[in-house]
């Protein structure tokens, strides 16, 4: 069923905006977006860039920090964030839709050939210290076939505190390379419902692909909704969504005594290569689970 901006989507789109400090999907094309800054400490390196269409999967639209080499020396930079104001702000929450390739070469990997670290770091002072609030640990290590995430980070210990930044800290001689999109600090958990989860596995054409929502209301409707044509954004009475119209809404769906809701679907041999744009929605709640951006493989 194609959807324009009816009810159903709407709801969709409702979300909890009003909680949200920061968003930033880098559909500019420009990596550091407006409002963001880079810090390296070798100038060398290339650094932080805009994403491209890499043989793994669409990463337009995404940033990036390729494996570069070691001729350059060792890539160690930051792609930070503007500063927020969390005066008001309780439960903040950070999410960001994240790739890996070449994770072998991360230094946590266990069968790891490398020294790369790829962590999410707060400061409070301007980058004179940095706290680290995750580290990616992917272990996929083949080539193409990036390892992805859409992390829930704790930020709630800068509840009450101004000045806050975040970051994303790349470091390595030849290592990993690592692609970031849809990020979203805001008050109240990710999403506005305490870590409401989205992901869809097994997305290879003539297969079974299967979507999950995790910490839905118990017994609640779950909407999941798609777009093939972008990530949008979609600017709607209730704020930006990641798809672009037309959307094409999915039966609604029933979360389990547990708030997981789920369903498998068949995927088309002709979809392979196509980029599908995904998010849904709590209905009880109203809140936007994260939003994924996949190639049919």
């Amino acid at each position: 069923m194609k959807l324009m901006l009816s009810l159903a989507t709407a709801v969709l789109l409702a979300g909890s905006a009003s909680s949200q400090i920061l968003t930033e999907d880098f559909n500019s094309g420009v990596v550091p977006p407006t409002g963001w800054t880079y810090s390296s400490t070798n100038p060398l390196e290339q650094g932080w860039i805009p994403g491209i269409i890499d043989p793994s999967a669409d990463h337009t639209g995404w940033a990036w920090h390729e494996d570069e080499y070691s001729s350059n020396g060792t890539s160690n930079s930051h792609l930070i964030s503007p500063v927020m104001n969390l005066s008001s702000s309780l439960g903040t929450s950070m999410s960001f839709d994240g790739d890996t390739v070449f994770a072998t070469y991360l230094a946590n990997h266990p069968s790891s050939v490398g020294d790369g670290v790829s962590n999410v770091e707060v400061t409070t002072n301007g980058g004179a210290n940095w706290t680290v609030v995750w580290t990616d640990t992917s272990t996929l290590s083949s080539y193409p076939t990036p390892e992805s995430y859409s992390p829930c980070i704790d930020l709630s210990a800068w509840d009450g505190m101004t000045n806050v930044q975040v970051a994303f800290h790349f470091y390595g001689t030849y290592a990993q390379e690592w692609w970031v999109d849809n990020v979203v600090v805001e008050s109240g958990g990710c999403g506005g419902s305490g870590s409401l989860h989205y992901a869809i596995s097994g997305l290879v054409g003539g297969g079974t692909a299967t979507l999950t929502v995790t910490n839905a209301t118990a017994g609640g409707g779950v909407l999941l909704a798609y777009s093939l044509t972008g990530a949008g954004p979609t600017n709607t009475p209730f704020g930006p969504v990641d798809m672009s119209v037309p959307i094409t809404q999915l039966p609604v769906l029933t979360a389990n005594a547990a708030g997981t809701a789920a369903v498998s679907t068949g995927v088309p041999n002709r979809a392979t290569g196509f980029t599908i744009y995904s998010q849904g929605a709590d209905l009880t709640s109203t809140a936007l689970t994260n939003s994924l951006a996949l190639v049919v493989l």
